[in-house]
């Protein structure tokens, strides 16, 4: 485990691989360890880079500073603590909220954009997750409700990485998860991705319960942005776990094109597996 201190408190991050650097970003829920099947793929040749938001997994718990924006700056402070002049982002759900505040931001700090499942204004999120309903959702007051039943139905091969989700999941504390909450629906992404710069591969779950991809199809009227839609048919809110093969190939073809279109393949297996190495 390696560990920074940023702004006087401690952050988790971990690295796989050796190249140019990536950037995992996870969502509202869970922490960095969910990435390991897709930076075991991207580390093949890239560095692949994941750490945990503040209020989440290993980092720091203290503070009441749990927001988008506070998270655009710690990502910005991760990248100057560790001599990270530019990079690639994935971001998953809030993650890539992060991700695209910090490229607009800061456009001569990143290469390309890879969101997952990721809400373009926050309100999209209202009908599903409503002010003082996260413990019932998280199945911390029931285990019939919400977030922990679909985190308990993921079609997550590896078995541990399943039982990781789910213990990062219960031990996610409901204040932490309350000022999430509120920056989240406050967020709203569209004038920022209007006049983003940076090239940006947006995917989805055609089968999301949690963020519908129809409301982000206005990313199809943008062509003149170097901007792409693309939606699993057969997927849900955790494309990178449900299909890790279909979704790794996805980030490698994205990290090589030059403006063509990305498309989906067929599944493929890497020899080597990084997470022996940890």
């Amino acid at each position: 485990m390696s560990v920074i201190h940023l702004d006087n408190r401690l952050a988790h991050y971990e690295v796989f691989g050796r190249g140019q650097p990536i950037i995992f970003l996870h969502s509202w829920m869970g922490s960095w360890r969910y990435w390991v099947p897709i930076m075991d793929i991207a580390s093949e040749r890239n560095r692949a880079y994941a750490f945990d938001f503040w209020g989440f997994g290993e980092s720091d718990r203290r503070g009441d500073q749990f927001t988008v924006t506070t998270y655009v700056e710690m990502l910005i402070q991760f990248m100057d603590r560790l001599g990270i002049a530019r990079a690639t982002l994935v971001g998953h759900g809030m993650g890539g909220m992060v991700a695209i505040i910090a490229a607009h931001q800061h456009p001569d700090r990143f290469n390309r954009l890879l969101t997952v499942a990721t809400p373009l204004h926050g309100q999209v999120l209202a009908q599903h997750i409503k002010p003082g309903t996260l413990s019932r959702l998280l199945g911390m007051n029931t285990t019939q409700n919400g977030w922990a039943r679909m985190v308990r139905s993921l079609q997550v091969a590896d078995a541990e990485i399943q039982q990781e989700i789910e213990e990062d999941t219960a031990s996610l504390s409901e204040k932490v998860l309350n000022q999430v909450h509120e920056s989240l629906l406050e967020t709203d992404l569209r004038p920022r991705i209007i006049s983003l710069q940076t090239p940006l591969l947006a995917v989805y779950g055609g089968k999301d319960p949690i963020v519908n991809p129809a409301h982000a199809a206005f990313l199809n009227e943008l062509a003149e942005r170097p901007i792409q839609l693309l939606v699993l048919p057969k997927a849900s809110h955790f494309p990178f776990l449900e299909q890790a093969n279909t979704f790794g190939r996805l980030l490698l073809d994205f990290l090589v094109s030059q403006g063509t279109a990305i498309e989906i393949k067929e599944e493929w297996r890497r020899r080597v597996n990084q997470r022996e190495y940890l």
